[in-house]
């Protein structure tokens, strides 16, 4: 699939991938990483809903990846620059096709952030959590969660001039970005501005469909971390699924697990017609055919009374 350099509308040149289908089904997706998460990790689930029909746009925020890299980058401007810039793009790069959105775990805590996310049809939202630290349960983890953002992260991005990604398994940070990200940590309403309040501009043009996943042996988005973050899109429709690995057919999933080359195709196929289905319910201007459910496990009745909330 041809890489692309795309210019964000402050001129940053951001690198991206198309994944065109042979034979488009008038849907496209824009896929939000992670933090610090090199857009070539979502290589095979692109290539695999591209297969399906799917138009698909994976990109590296500023800084990251093969990015160009500016003096200066916030997690604000991947979200409120970086973000919409890719959603023009893929009305370019997708004329027609109803645009929809896959974001994995901060890229899906940033919708409110882009000005132009009511022009989306649908979105899934993988292990996307508040980063807030008094929403993981107490003990350890909650202790790690405190000290990465009050002493790891400040006193990393001081000695070093960037945070190191082994800290959280993803690539270097710049340390303007993960000094922005530690702010929004500090703060109860976790994606905030300078003074700790909200900054999510647009969170009230999220009235989409949300299929909002998350999984039960995620220590980076424990279960009480996502449901934190839920009130913060109050106009969407969500439909949460809080997973087990034995639902999708694995041993384990984790935080990245979803997403990786060995994530069995009945998951991400399930994905692509809960999408379809969606964009069928509003009216695109290309109708695709139904995609069905797989079925096992993400249909099964156990997996529809666990997923209930």
């Amino acid at each position: 699939m041809p890489d692309l350099t795309l210019a964000a509308r402050d001129g940053i040149k951001l690198a991206a991938t198309f994944f065109e289908p042979a034979t488009p089904n008038g849907i496209a997706v824009l896929v939000n990483s992670g933090t610090g998460i090199a857009r070539q990790f979502y290589g095979a689930f692109a290539q695999h809903l591209s297969e399906r029909g799917f138009a698909v746009l994976t990109y590296d925020y500023r800084g990251i990846g093969q990015s160009e890299k500016p003096a200066t980058a916030t997690m604000e401007q991947w979200g409120g620059v970086d973000q919409p810039s890719m959603i023009d793009h893929l009305a370019t790069l997708a004329p027609g096709a109803a645009r929809t959105v896959v974001g994995h775990s901060f890229g899906g805590q940033v919708l409110g952030l882009a000005d132009n996310i009511g022009e989306l049809s649908a979105a899934v939202l993988v292990c996307t959590q508040s980063g807030h630290w008094r929403h993981w349960p107490a003990g350890r983890r909650r202790l790690r969660m405190l000290a990465l953002w009050w002493l790891l992260i400040p006193g990393l991005t001081a000695l070093t001039g960037r945070f190191p990604g082994s800290w959280i398994g993803t690539a270097d940070l710049p340390a303007s970005v993960a000094r922005s990200w530690a702010r929004w940590g500090r703060s109860p309403h976790y994606v905030c501005d300078a003074d700790g309040w909200p900054l999510r501009p647009f969170n009230r043009e999220v009235r989409l469909p949300l299929r909002w996943m998350s999984f039960t042996d995620d220590p980076i988005a424990p279960h009480s971390a996502v449901e934190a973050l839920r009130p913060y899109y109050p106009d969407a429709t969500v439909e949460r699924l809080h997973l087990a690995p034995a639902d999708l057919g694995v041993e384990a999933v984790g935080h990245f697990g979803f997403f990786r080359k060995s994530m069995p195709r009945a998951a991400w196929d399930a994905l692509a017609g809960w999408l379809a289905r969606q964009i069928g319910q509003t009216g695109a201007s290309s109708q695709p055919e139904e995609m069905p459910e797989c079925p096992h496990p993400m249909s099964s009745p156990r997996l529809k009374t666990a997923s209930a909330g």
